[in-house]
């Protein structure tokens, strides 16, 4: 009698179970899931390849004046070789972040922007007519930083670099190395993009090599170092305790009062991160599917879910004013009212807890990046 009682007991409780859990699964199957490729399939169609297209023409355009210049030195070639540097410094800020697929794998970030410059092993390079930039110690040596020191820091005028160009042939044929390699990695990075996309789109799964969860790494991890940290945190001296004005982004051009553009590059900067977060290709166009519409979708379906979304846009328009409070030489923030630049990082880093806390966890992806800031 005990025994049948207790497969009674049992016979019910798997009942119970069974019901549940069947219970479970259709309420389960009642949320809808969230179509990550269609965010992969909208960034490299209408931002990504976009904009790498527009920076490969800004960086035509940049070696085509730079060997005008080097085959006539003159104010009118000087000129024209200052303004294709800016253009192309401008749209390099609405690529920076997608360092992902051949762009990694050649360290194209790294080649391309990594300041400040080492200038002693500059002179090294041109003394030495060196022709191979692939030594991670000559990063620093080339790109649109190592171009900001040969087009505007070589010498303390315009005149007076002119001249170091009309006396020392070195200086020109240096000039062009670092010219070619910009155009060269370029090149590799948008040719891949014609095989990689569709094995980008569709690497949707929640793993650490899917280029879902690697892209939204590197935009979380570009926010927070390329952006936050390198443009403003380490010029104001917010890891160091030490303001350091000879860091901040296209340094010579601002120190020799040719034209100030570090405000210009952060102002650009964060207009692209704000117009991939919400999936636009542009100011003017709608939004498409995008690191905000899969926030609002977590938000539609979790009502006790912060919404993430608007936040952060509501978080870069205020830290996008306290950046426009900025003077658009950094070198003369930092040295007459640093406390402005130290205004502007805090405005950044509440964003960076909403991008690296909230929105990785709500995604379920993990952040596969070292943090040694203590942020």
């Amino acid at each position: 009698m005990k025994t049948l009682k207790i497969l009674i007991s049992i016979s019910i409780l798997s009942i119970f179970i069974i019901s549940c859990s069947s219970s479970s699964d259709d309420e389960q199957s009642t949320i809808p899931e969230f179509d990550r490729s269609a965010v992969l399939s909208n960034y490299a169609d209408n931002i990504i390849v976009p904009r790498l297209n527009n920076f490969k023409s800004s960086v035509d355009y940049l070696k085509e004046s730079g060997d005008a210049f080097i085959d006539s030195p003159d104010i009118t070639t000087y000129t024209e070789l200052h303004n294709s540097w800016l253009e192309a410094y401008i749209n390099w800020q609405y690529v920076e972040m997608f360092n992902i697929g051949k762009a990694e794998e050649i360290m194209f970030f790294s080649k391309t922007n990594t300041y400040p410059v080492n200038e002693g092993r500059i002179q090294e390079n041109i003394n030495n007519e060196k022709t191979n930039l692939s030594n991670p110690n000559d990063w620093s040596c080339q790109g649109l930083p190592g171009l900001d020191y040969m087009i505007h820091g070589i010498a303390n005028s315009e005149n007076e670099i002119i001249n170091q160009y009309i006396q020392n042939p070195l200086n020109g044929k240096y000039l062009k190395v670092v010219l070619d390699e910009l155009n060269n990695n370029t090149d590799l990075v948008l040719n891949d993009w014609s095989t990689y996309r569709n094995t980008f789109v569709n690497s949707v799964e929640n793993t650490a090599t899917s280029a879902f969860n690697m892209l939204t790494n590197d935009f979380v991890y570009y926010f927070e170092k390329g952006l936050r940290t390198n443009k403003i945190g380490i010029p104001s001296g917010v890891f160091s305790n030490n303001p350091l004005s000879t860091k901040v982004e296209a340094y010579y051009s601002s120190k020799n009062g040719i034209e100030d553009v570090s405000r210009d590059l952060i102002e650009n900067a964060l207009n692209a991160v704000d117009l991939v977060f919400q999936g636009k290709s542009s100011n003017q166009s709608p939004a498409g599917p995008s690191f905000k519409t899969y926030l609002d979708f977590i938000k539609a379906n979790n009502v006790s879910a912060d919404d993430i979304g608007s936040i952060v846009v509501n978080k870069i328009q205020t830290a996008n004013q306290k950046i426009l409070d900025l003077n658009k030489n950094f070198i003369n923030q930092v040295e007459n009212d640093n406390s402005k630049m130290l205004t502007a990082f805090d405005a950044l880093q509440t964003i960076v807890v909403n991008l690296k806390t909230d929105m990785l966890s709500l995604f379920n992806v993990a952040v596969d990046y070292t943090d040694a800031d203590g942020d």
